[in-house]
């Protein structure tokens, strides 16, 4: 029995290595021929997924077994890392730098006001 090819990333990693990180996990699942639009739509449904965690803590949205706090929170945790994944596996298709982008993004975004209230965009 051969045992899976084991991936890491360090405690301290910057984003590049979180990057190199997803690259080997889609090689090692053979995820890689999956396309930019499929990563997307994926990503989409993940994005619902962590909404839906977000309803349940705040019990907006009730089932049978309520959760514990702190098991709604570390599954909010869970759904925020399934997107971080599909996003940075879109950056990686698309070749961008994501730290570098991050920190664009916000240079711009430090200079900027938003009058109504709302977030960055």
């Amino acid at each position: 029995m051969t045992t899976p090819l084991s991936i890491s990333l360090s405690k301290d990693a910057p984003m590049s290595e979180y990057q190199r990180y997803i690259h080997q996990l889609e090689a090692l699942h053979g995820w890689l021929d999956v396309d930019l639009i499929n990563n997307c739509f994926l990503m989409g449904e993940e994005v619902g997924e962590l909404f839906k965690a977000v309803r349940k803590h705040q019990r907006f949205y009730v089932e049978d077994a309520p959760q514990a706090e702190a098991q709604s929170v570390e599954h909010i945790g869970e759904e925020l890392v399934d997107v971080m994944n599909y996003l940075i596996a879109i950056a990686n298709r698309l070749e961008i730098d994501l730290e570098g982008a991050f920190r664009r993004k916000n240079g711009i975004n430090q200079g900027r006001s938003w009058g109504d209230g709302g977030g960055a965009s």
